[in-house]
Formats: C-alpha cells, structure tokens, sequence
C-alpha cells in the first residue's frame, strides 16, 4: 500500500548491534489505528552501538512515518531513556546522542501531534523481530555472494592463460558498466 493520508499512526522502533559496538540493524514497524501494519522496515546500518541504533531507528520512523502525512503519531520504544530524553524529561550531556536528539526532534516537530511511549521489550516483539530479519537478510546475502564466489574460482582454475586474460576483460567492461 502506497503512502495516502492517515489520521493516526502507532510506529514501533528497536534497534540493536550484534556486539556493543558492532554491525546493527533497525527494525520499525508502522500500523494505523486498528493495528494493521501498513509498513515495515528492517535494515542494517552499519557498525554503532545498540543504544545509537535505537536513536537512529526513532529519526528512520519518524521519515517514514512523514510519507503518510497522518495529525497524530505515537511511537514506541523500549528503551527508557531514549523515550524520557525525547519527551524531554532529562537531557542528556553526551554530544553524539545530542545530535540525534536534535534530529529526532527535528522530524517528530513536522507531526502536528507525536509523543513517545516506552513499552515493555515483549510488547515490541514486531520490531525486535524486524532488527533479526535485518541480520537474518543480510547473512543470506553474503552466503549467496560467496557460493557465487567458490563457483566463479572453480571455473577460474579450469581456464588456461588466454581465456583467463579473456575473462579479466569481460570483468573490466562489467565494471566500467556500472
């Protein structure tokens, strides 16, 4: 379903790397008001901490969640802190959440109504689920790469000099494609 006007939106968010740092992922689940689920969105984002994912699938909810133009958001969280620093119950002195902080805002203030809720990690479950299918796409990506890989070597070893000099030129004009 394309973006169309919606009066109300609930967008559940989580985010978490695989080691504190180390590669993380984002999950965000967007439903309307009789909980069916009209986008979802399950992307890793390179190497941080879990805590800066969190904040950074907060501001990638908030893009998305814009898309649909809705007068009231609420969006949920099971990170505490992350909630209370976006309701503005406590600042924090630390400049890279800070920033996100400021980004956040920055998308959640085109709403014309939003707040943050914290909810139960249990209750979160679409989202959480949605950061694992982001690592889950992703491995099966890279053992798809590298079966090509082992594929592509065992043919390689087959070739005599002239049709292996041959294929390095097929792979240049492949490159010089793109």
């Amino acid at each position: 379903m394309g973006p169309q006007n919606m009066e109300k939106l609930f967008v559940y968010t989580d985010g978490r790397a695989q080691t504190d740092p180390g590669e993380a992922g984002i999950g965000i689940a967007i439903t309307d008001k009789d909980m069916n689920v009209i986008e979802e969105i399950a992307r890793l984002i390179g190497r941080t901490t879990s805590r800066i994912a969190r904040y950074r699938a907060m501001i990638e909810a908030g893009r998305a969640a814009l898309a649909y133009s809705p007068q009231s958001v609420i969006f949920f969280s099971d990170d505490q802190h992350l909630v209370n620093h976006l309701n503005g119950v406590f600042t924090t002195r630390e400049p890279h959440l800070k920033h996100l902080l400021e980004i956040a805002r920055g998308v959640m203030d085109n709403f014309p109504q939003w707040r943050v809720n914290f909810i139960d990690h249990n209750v979160n479950r679409q989202a959480s689920h949605l950061v694992e299918q982001a690592f889950h796409d992703h491995a099966q990506a890279k053992m798809g790469r590298e079966h090509l890989e082992l594929r592509l070597l065992a043919r390689m070893a087959t070739l005599d000099d002239a049709h292996l000099a041959q294929l390095i030129e097929v792979a240049e004009k492949l490159e010089r494609r793109d």
